[in-house]
């Protein structure tokens, strides 16, 4: 095998100097001073030279330089704006006290693995899930974009996505709480269309939390809150904060209720709007409400859901009969009864 060989070059050496003539070089006495040349060296003879550049190569040269030159005022604007860009960041590092949620999708872990996704539906349930999951965060993040950077949407609501987790922030003022409710209520009404529910909770605290980056003491909190008190698929809220959302609000919704086990109040996701008076028309509620429950009974059929993620279905299958009594015009039966029902047929099949 033949071995290639390094040529080395002195980049400050004297090397002869020549011209094109046609197809032809021709050596020069001296290097013009006017002229530009380019230094070259030829691999089969390995001499190295310079050779004069042409009348066009000239024209070209020139051309390139102009243009460069008159593009000095942009490239310096554009270097002092991100100087400043990475000047703000510099002075953002620091935590604000505001209103974080951790919210986390319950199933998921559960479908990645499923050996159903042999045939392809669960990959494509999963990928459809992410799709709508990432088009409510960017149009939630967008709206930032839509005002000047010295300027914040109401509430300054922030939402980052990693995996099956989601972390949303807001300003402590009615504007961050009426967004935040916005965005779990989309979130809520997107998964549940693909068969999947949140759990989270939401606290009040000291947070950095900048589109892709977020940590903090207040995150810690709402994630404990979630993965050790939310346990069934709700939305809840710290005490500090259920002592003061509780209660309808100026539209007529009530969009946190109290939970029957503990002091937390959980988002009442179930209605349509949050249980705003003002939506009564009964194809809504059953378009909202009965992929619900479609959901419970499909998980009391299936075998391989275990008792202990069933009794998340039976919490959710006592909320959905609250809210059928509490609404007795949005035309669904009461599904907790059925669906043990069926539970039990199921065991017994399997004993």
């Amino acid at each position: 095998m033949k071995r290639s060989q390094s040529i080395t070059v002195n980049l400050a050496g004297e090397y002869p100097a020549y011209k094109r003539d046609g197809e032809n070089l021709v050596r020069l006495p001296s290097m013009n001073s006017d002229r530009r040349y380019s230094l070259t060296t030829n691999v089969q003879t390995r001499e190295t030279y310079y050779i004069e550049f042409t009348d066009e190569e000239e024209a070209q040269a020139n051309l390139q330089k102009a243009e460069w030159e008159a593009g000095a005022p942009a490239r310096e604007a554009e270097a002092k704006r991100q100087a400043d860009k990475a000047q703000r960041f510099e002075n953002s590092l620091q935590y604000k006290n505001c209103i974080v949620a951790f919210l986390d999708i319950l199933g998921w872990k559960s479908a990645v693995l499923s050996k159903e996704h042999e045939n392809g539906d669960v990959i494509k349930v999963l990928g459809k899930t992410l799709a709508g999951l990432q088009g409510v965060v960017s149009h939630f993040n967008s709206l930032r974009n839509l005002l000047p950077e010295e300027n914040m949407w109401p509430g300054n609501p922030v939402m980052t996505q990693f995996s099956d987790s989601l972390v949303i922030s807001v300003d402590d003022n009615i504007h961050g709480r009426e967004a935040l409710q916005n965005a779990i209520l989309a979130l809520t009404s997107n998964l549940i269309n693909f068969g999947f529910l949140l759990r989270g909770g939401v606290t009040r605290g000291e947070l950095f939390h900048d589109s892709g980056l977020v940590f903090g003491p207040a995150l810690i909190e709402a994630y404990k809150l979630e993965d050790k008190v939310a346990v069934t698929p709700r939305v809840i809220l710290s005490n500090e904060l259920s002592a003061e959302w509780g209660g309808r609000e100026s539209s007529g919704a009530i969009p946190w209720i109290p939970s029957s086990d503990d002091d937390h109040l959980f988002f009442n996701f179930l209605p349509p709007f949050m249980g705003n008076p003002f939506f009564t028309d009964q194809q809504l509620w059953q378009s909202h409400l009965t992929p619900i429950r479609d959901l419970i009974l499909r998980k009391a059929k299936d075998p391989s859901c275990c008792e202990r993620t069933f009794k998340k279905y039976i919490w959710l299958a006592t909320y959905f009969d609250k809210v059928c009594v509490e609404h007795p015009n949005c035309g669904l039966e009461r599904v907790l009864q059925l669906a043990m029902r069926i539970r039990s047929e199921i065991q017994n099949g399997h004993a």
